[in-house]
């Protein structure tokens, strides 16, 4: 095969990979952040996902749209939502696989998965209580208004 050809597929199998992760009619994302326009917090319709069905492609949307929406006050409190949503994604997929029936081994890993991901998930909502408590209390030696 021919260099030509190579870089033709090469460019070609890129070319739809590009288009898939970012399909026409997405919502421009690239507003700055002290724009306030609504584009800036709008969350693109989710296309379904590329590739064959399968028992987990409606959890694998569900995760995914649950982390495009989760936002936070700052990029840690954003970071911490969407990581619960990404750990409610797992233990959706986990217990597909157990109403699948599976090995022992992959049992045990599914279990495993879902207990941790709990654990996570509680650590990272806690977090997320003490940071929103600790933005909505004021510094200390700061003038109250009305004070």
């Amino acid at each position: 095969m021919s260099i030509k050809l190579n870089v033709g597929l090469a460019t070609a199998a890129l070319s739809v990979l590009l288009t898939a992760c970012n399909p026409a009619g997405q919502a421009d994302r690239t507003a700055t952040a002290d724009s306030g326009s609504a584009a800036e917090h709008s969350v693109p319709a989710v296309q379904p996902m590329a590739g064959p069905e399968t028992p987990f492609s409606t959890s694998e949307l569900q995760m995914h749209q649950a982390m495009m929406q989760a936002h936070g006050a700052d990029p840690q409190e954003t970071y911490a939502l969407k990581m619960i949503e990404h750990h409610r994604g797992a233990i959706a997929m986990s217990e597909v696989l157990m109403r699948e029936n599976p090995d022992a081994a992959l049992r045990e890993m599914a279990e495993k998965t879902i207990t941790m991901q709990r654990q996570e998930i509680t650590a990272l909502e806690q977090w997320v209580a003490q940071h929103r408590s600790a933005a909505a209390t004021p510094a200390s030696g700061s003038v109250q208004p009305g004070a």
